[in-house]
């Protein structure tokens, strides 16, 4: 599939944008770290299923429950074969990456109690918020440091992990929302593995780009890995975590409630097994098939060929943004090891005033803030911890004189003009400030 054919497939790709002056501009869409659009096939995939298919799942003897419970657990076994993830891992269903890491938390918790690893959970400077604060929530946390270009310092996890030899969980992303850093991961398994220490893996950022073969990493891959569909081409509602199935069955539900139970009396529950035990309550079913079908489409489009055209891009993007005087790209420059994501700043312009500036005068479509990373963001702008702007956000709402960046991210249908519009806009609002 050739990027015109790819782009085609995209109705958002003939969106057009009014400017406050009047004038309409072709959509730019540089958003997709934080969210990408449905194709064709998965929005008339969707329609059918909510047309012809859609009741709820499991339980159901008439023919639209079981046609659904066969499309919903078909999902299951449609990521499980993307993915390749081994027989002794099973994928539950959630309603995003954040519940997908928080689920990954509370079972790597109780894993943790049952074998008794008491030590504390390594994660990163890194992380988003959402592979951070639910591990603060459980217990002892450590931050991996990152090396002064940004990326993770691997010497770092290694000597945490010899100092905590009952590491609770490992819990790292595969590439950085903030920067599209990847991390190593085959070296986090493999030093994890060393020291007898489980996995969990934010493949947020990574589903869409190919996401993992856990077939081909060391261990049989992580034993957790969460991602969500909205950041891989299928509608909001979705996420799942792969998880060990020793984990699933030993662990209280995550979500007591509906469907988690086999039977309730006056004074006791006994719980289901599996993965219905945490998957409480009407699961995102049109979400789940969605996101099925997404994938098929990304495999449709070249996983390989995808990511050397992303890269071929992202280098076209770096070496762009490079030749404007007054932009600071956050981390390094190099396009080694990256998703299509580049968070930088624009010297004496608050990062809201050019997210909005490449909206109103290009149709570009960008991200701006702190992205969820306040400990990376921070550490990146070199801002101490007693900046008077931190000060200021301990205790009231973010303003526009805040620390942040600007952030462009690249998708499956993101082509050279798309990268030259935005390239020509930044340089020009750089050039006025």
């Amino acid at each position: 599939m050739d990027i015109a054919a790819i782009r085609d497939a995209f109705p958002v790709t003939r969106a057009r944008v009014k400017a406050p002056d009047g004038r309409e501009h072709p959509l730019v869409y540089l958003d997709h770290a934080a969210s990408t659009h449905a194709p064709t096939p998965v929005l008339e995939y969707v329609q059918r299923f909510m047309s012809e298919t859609y009741a709820n799942v499991h339980r159901g003897a008439h023919q639209l429950s079981e046609r659904s419970t066969d499309a919903f657990e078909d999902a299951r076994e449609t990521i499980r074969r993307f993915l390749n993830v081994p027989d002794d891992r099973d994928i539950v269903f959630t309603h995003n990456t954040t519940s997908a890491l928080n689920l990954a938390a509370h079972l790597a918790h109780h894993d943790a109690k049952r074998l008794g690893r008491d030590g504390a959970t390594i994660t990163s400077c890194l992380e988003h918020h959402s592979n951070l604060l639910p591990h603060r929530a459980r217990g002892p946390v450590e931050c991996v440091g990152m090396t002064p270009e940004g990326r993770l310092d691997v010497a770092d996890l290694e000597r945490r992990l010899a100092k905590n030899p009952k590491t609770r969980l490992v819990a790292i992303t595969a590439a950085s929302n903030v920067t599209g850093f990847r991390t190593p991961v085959d070296e986090i398994l493999a030093l994890a593995a060393r020291h007898d220490a489980p996995t969990l893996i934010d493949g947020a950022q990574v589903l869409a780009h190919g996401g993992l073969d856990f077939s081909s990493l060391p261990n049989g891959g992580p034993q957790y890995f969460a991602a969500a569909g909205h950041k891989a081409y299928a509608p909001f509602g979705c996420g799942f975590l792969v998880a060990p199935r020793a984990a699933l069955e030993a662990a209280p539900p995550f979500l007591p409630g509906g469907g988690t139970v086999r039977l309730v009396t006056d004074t006791e529950t006994y719980w289901t097994e599996g993965v219905e035990r945490h998957e409480g309550g009407t699961p995102p079913v049109v979400g789940a098939v969605a996101l099925a079908e997404a994938l098929r489409f990304i495999e449709r489009a070249g996983r390989h060929e995808a990511e050397v055209r992303e890269h071929a891009l992202l280098a076209r993007l770096l070496k762009g943004m490079s030749g404007i005087d007054g932009v600071q790209v956050l981390g390094s420059t190099s396009d080694r090891d990256r998703v299509g994501a580049i968070s930088f700043m624009v010297d004496h312009l608050p990062p809201p005033v050019v997210a909005k500036r490449l909206n109103d005068t290009a149709g570009v479509a960008v991200r701006h803030g702190c992205f969820c990373a306040h400990p990376y963001l921070l550490k990146l702008l070199q801002v101490p911890d007693d900046d008077p702007r931190l000060v200021h956000l301990r205790h009231h709402p973010a303003g526009d004189e805040d620390p942040g960046a600007v952030r462009a991210s690249l998708g499956l249908y993101t082509n050279e003009s798309d990268v030259n519009t935005f390239t020509r806009a930044l340089g020009e609002i750089a050039a006025a400030r």
